[in-house]
């Protein structure tokens, strides 16, 4: 490009000297001689420069040169990664620090396991099958909790909106999650802990209807760990190897509505008709906008021969959160919880240990929730066909330090209509509290 520079330079050189009147016809022509010797000149001086340029951009060391040497790292880092099996693998973690003190257990306690026995350290590991079409897998570890395998999931694709996966799964109901960077307090509601199944193993399928509607559900065994410690109804005791275990096989579901942008609704359920035969249903809904976060959920459901005195459990709840955020770091949040669990003295999802047996002592599965058969202030039962109800309420702030770690705080009051809590100094009460507070780090 230089080189046709020079052309107009080199004319606007000659001009003057053509205009000379003056000359001879052969003047002029040695003088035009002269021009194209010296643009000839020029020419030969912007082909030496170019060639020397592109030697100079080209030779060992230099950036072009850097950049080759990189890229055949990167395809040699790529190609151990993909023998290794890493390619395509992702790993995220959640870690909290807890303490926590409550009336009945009357200690401090320092933990990474939170109220009513969740896990709060996690471990996630998921990974795309290079070149599986679309085939995914994720192991999910939570260390601490009575299972230490939270999710161990492949799925793949059938379509552009239809997955088709396999293996265990936690349950997906109501509208707190189970890990603790996604859950704002410390402790769970009481929805939560005592209403619903823990997790699914099994197949099933997820379908994307519309951009605001999706839907998923799962056909298999629910809570394999409860029937293999023998908590079905009308078996006392489990039966003894090699006698087959019965097994909880039934249907869960979640069908998602986004409303728009600030809301979303919910609804999920659970149902089995082998060992344990039980219902579970679930409705809820979120929303967010600005600084305000409120959440909400009503559970109904029922066990059969779940109950104190042998008949059928039936349950209904509701749970309300609210959180307001008065700097863009810290959350002021308030949940509230009630549980009516009055029928045939009481029995509740987790309750289905009672398996028929009237007495007070079989009672441990429910030691610390406040439910059961209603009692009175000196540990006996008031009417053993009447159960007790439960309310929560918890306040607490979450502080962000920083984009990964959460400083949390939490008072949380539990009150019953009988007097089913025991308090540190073994007297019988009808509310337990909670304090605690927390860090957690994610990555």
């Amino acid at each position: 490009m230089l080189h046709h520079k020079l052309w107009p330079i080199a004319l606007a050189c000659a001009v003057p000297c053509l205009s000379a009147q003056a000359q001879s016809p052969a003047d002029l022509q040695q003088e035009i001689a002269a021009l194209r010797a010296q643009i000839k000149a020029l020419s030969d001086k912007v082909e030496a420069l170019s060639t020397s340029t592109t030697n100079t951009q080209t030779a060992p060391g230099d950036s072009t040169h850097q950049v080759t040497q990189l890229e055949q790292k990167l395809n040699l880092a790529q190609e151990d990664a993909i023998k290794s099996g890493f390619k395509g693998l992702k790993i995220k973690g959640v870690l909290e620090a807890m303490y926590l003190r409550d009336s009945s257990a009357g200690v401090n306690t320092f933990s990474a396991a939170g109220d009513g026995g969740y896990a709060t350290g996690m471990l996630d590991l998921s990974k795309e099958v290079d070149g599986g079409g679309g085939v995914n897998w994720t192991l999910r570890l939570m260390p601490g909790s009575s299972h230490l395998v939270n999710e161990a999931t492949v799925s793949f694709p059938i379509s552009e909106s239809t997955r088709v996966y396999g293996g265990l799964i936690p349950d997906f109901q109501g509208y707190e999650s189970g890990f603790a960077h996604l859950n704002p307090l410390l402790t769970h509601n009481a929805l939560f802990d005592l209403a619903g199944p823990t997790n699914y193993t099994g197949i099933g399928m997820g379908y994307a209807i519309s951009k605001d509607l999706a839907l998923k559900w799962m056909i298999g065994n629910i809570d394999g760990a409860a029937d293999d410690a023998g908590a079905y109804p009308n078996a006392p005791t489990p039966p003894l190897p090699p006698a087959p275990v019965p097994r909880t096989a039934g249907l869960a579901y979640r069908l998602d509505w986004t409303v728009n942008d600030y809301a979303s609704l919910g609804l999920s359920g659970a149902h089995a008709t082998s060992a344990r035969q039980f219902n579970a249903v679930a409705l809820d809904g979120g929303y967010i906008r600005g600084n305000w976060l409120i959440n909400g959920q009503l559970n109904v459901g029922n066990l059969t021969a779940g109950a104190y005195n042998g008949s059928d459990a039936r349950w209904w709840g509701l749970s309300a959160l609210a959180g307001y955020k008065v700097t863009p770091r810290l959350q002021l949040l308030a949940r509230a919880d009630y549980l009516n669990n009055q029928d045939n003295g009481g029995g509740i999802y987790v309750g289905h240990y009672f398996n028929n047996l009237q007495d007070i002592s079989k009672l441990s599965p429910l030691a610390g929730t406040g439910l059961g058969p209603k009692l009175n202030d000196v540990g006996g039962i008031i009417d053993p066909v009447v159960g007790a109800d439960l309310t929560r309420v918890s306040l607490g702030t979450n502080y962000s330090i920083n984009p990964s770690t959460q400083w949390k705080t939490e008072l949380r009051v539990d009150q019953s209509t009988g007097f089913n809590f025991v308090d540190e100094n073994g007297s019988f009460t009808q509310h337990k509290t909670t304090v605690g507070t927390s860090v957690v780090v994610s990555f």
